[in-house]
């Protein structure tokens, strides 16, 4: 299987609209899904620093279970994907044979359970784009002669990457199908129900029986009595014939029969009986995969059938009946990914983010001189001489109106919300770094309410600009001390460090990561003490 780093993750595919039209995509075409492993050493700043590279390995994690995955194309984190549980195994019609009793007691075997569908976080997974359209679980083997019983089918397992949120939708397709489906039962039912009410010739009332002798006894001659008589023995007759075979059309829906045989009504009606009943509907899927190894169980397999052994009675000796096994349900699931970092990176285009990256990590984002460089969350570790290591991520760059999903928009906002602490990145080489800053600030508040009051440093970066960075730095302070006072509906206060430095040069790096540091530290604490309480 191969495995792919977090920091190499790419631009994301046409996996983010939902309509009618997404979801009847074609299906990719099957392959190893990308892998995270760890890496390479390296050393800067505050202390040594790894990221992950490119490897090759066989995945042993999941080894009891078969998995579906495509070479993944490109980062993806938002995606939806069909599963199908597999359908059990009918049961079996046969006999023992001898040569003294042709046809012994029965023997055939009960079916094998349909495949179940189970979704697995790991961090070995980086992103949505390896995932295929459609998971089918295999379905349970049929039962056989000398009672020997179908195998139980393999579950298949989706594995997804650490931080996505699994929640279920319909398809339009699905809610047609339910629609008509619910419909048919109802007239099947109504059909069946006045079937069972319907009168036979041996079973007129008293009443009407007078009410045709006294026709008989005012003149309508015998032969006409006996025609109208004749009609309405052979309507009932064929009422009785048409509930017959819908019962029977019913009845093949749950169970098999040997071949030419019929069942007489009474069997019907016992087999009626013994149709399974049917399992309560599992409460809407919404699933937090935050969790290395958390797995959770999507969709059941189909029940097994009964071979005829299963229909044996006093009266029934040797049954050619078995049971069919149950068939496998499906689902469609919207799973929406959520980087897990420690840190954020956030700021506006070209303002550094990379390059500060790949200084105080091993991770190599593409660096260039205009904006929009990076089209991607890219990731990195930060180990520490005393081996602490700080997962930092790289947000694309945010413009004005990002929580309207302008630019990148909400398309990376997303991965935001759950870094524990933000590193507001500033061009100290711009118009207006304190401008820069508010707006930063009002987009995340706008995108949603509180996100900018999580713990944060400010980083102040080309400050080697001269007296352009001295004035912005100024700028950037006024505007930090203007907000230092603004209390957030949590009932927190907008609070950061400011540290200037200079990516490009490797300078004032280690202080801002000192301070880093000692902010995500304090934060874990606050997490575990909240924890415990």
């Amino acid at each position: 299987m191969h495995r792919i780093g977090v920091s190499s993750l790419r631009r994301p595919c046409c996996h983010r609209s939902f309509s009618a039209s997404a979801l009847l995509c074609h299906p990719p075409s099957s392959g190893p899904v990308p892998s995270l492993t760890e890496d390479g050493d390296g050393s800067n700043g505050a202390g040594r620093t790894t990221s992950a590279n490119f490897a090759r390995s066989p995945n042993s994690s999941y080894r009891g279970h078969r998995t579906s995955e495509r070479k993944g194309g490109g980062f993806v984190d938002l995606k939806c994907v069909n599963a199908v549980s597999g359908a059990g195994g009918d049961g079996s019609i046969h006999f023992f044979k001898g040569l003294i009793n042709p046809i012994g007691p029965p023997c055939g075997g009960n079916g094998g359970k349909g495949g179940d569908v189970w979704i697995t976080a790991s961090k070995d997974v980086t992103s949505l784009g390896g995932l295929l359209n459609r998971y089918r679980a295999s379905n349970g083997s049929n039962g056989d002669r000398q009672n020997m019983h179908g195998k139980d089918a393999d579950s298949i397992e989706i594995v997804v990457p650490v931080g996505t949120i699994v929640r279920q939708v319909d398809s339009l397709q699905d809610i047609a199908l339910a629609k008509q489906r619910m419909l048919e039962e109802a007239e099947t039912a109504s059909a069946m129900e006045a079937s069972d009410h319907a009168s036979l010739p041996d079973e007129a009332p008293l009443e009407n029986q007078n009410q045709e002798i006294r026709q008989w006894e005012e003149g309508e001659d015998e032969e006409g009595l006996r025609d109208r008589l004749d009609a309405e023995a052979a309507s009932a007759l064929q009422k009785r014939r048409e509930k017959e075979e819908r019962q029977l059309e019913f009845i093949k829906q749950y169970f098999l029969f040997r071949k030419d045989y019929i069942p007489h009504q009474d069997r019907i009606k016992l087999l009626r009986s013994r149709i399974p009943p049917r399992l309560p509907p599992q409460p809407p899927i919404h699933l937090d995969l935050s969790t290395h190894g958390e797995r959770h169980l999507i969709l059941r397999g189909g029940r097994p059938g009964f071979g005829n052994p299963h229909f044996t009675s006093n009266e029934i000796k040797g049954p050619g009946i078995a049971s069919r096994g149950e068939k496998g349900s499906s689902v469609w699931l919207e799973l929406e990914l959520k980087t897990i970092a420690d840190v954020g990176l956030v700021g506006l285009p070209n303002a550094g983010k990379s390059t500060l990256l790949s200084k105080i990590t091993n991770a190599t984002p593409k660096i260039a001189s205009y904006p929009f460089t990076t089209l991607n969350p890219y990731v990195g570790t930060i180990e520490y001489a005393d081996n602490h290591a700080i997962t930092v991520a790289d947000i694309p760059g945010l413009v004005a109106g990002a929580h309207l999903n302008v630019g990148l928009g909400h398309e990376f906002l997303r991965h935001v919300e759950r870094c524990n602490v933000l590193v507001y990145v500033v061009d100290l080489g711009g118009m207006d770094a304190g401008a820069d800053w508010e707006l930063l600030v009002e987009e995340l508040e706008r995108y949603k309410e509180g996100l900018s009051f999580k713990p944060s440093l400010v980083v102040g970066n080309k400050a080697d600009l001269g007296e352009v960075a001295k004035e912005n730095l100024g700028r950037l302070k006024r505007a930090m001390e203007a907000a230092a006072g603004v209390v957030g509906a949590t009932g927190k206060k907008r609070d950061a460090v400011l540290v200037p430095i200079s990516a490009k040069d490797n300078k004032n790096v280690g202080v801002a990561l000192a301070h880093l540091r000692e902010l995500v530290e304090a934060t874990q604490q606050s997490t575990d003490s909240n924890g415990i309480n």
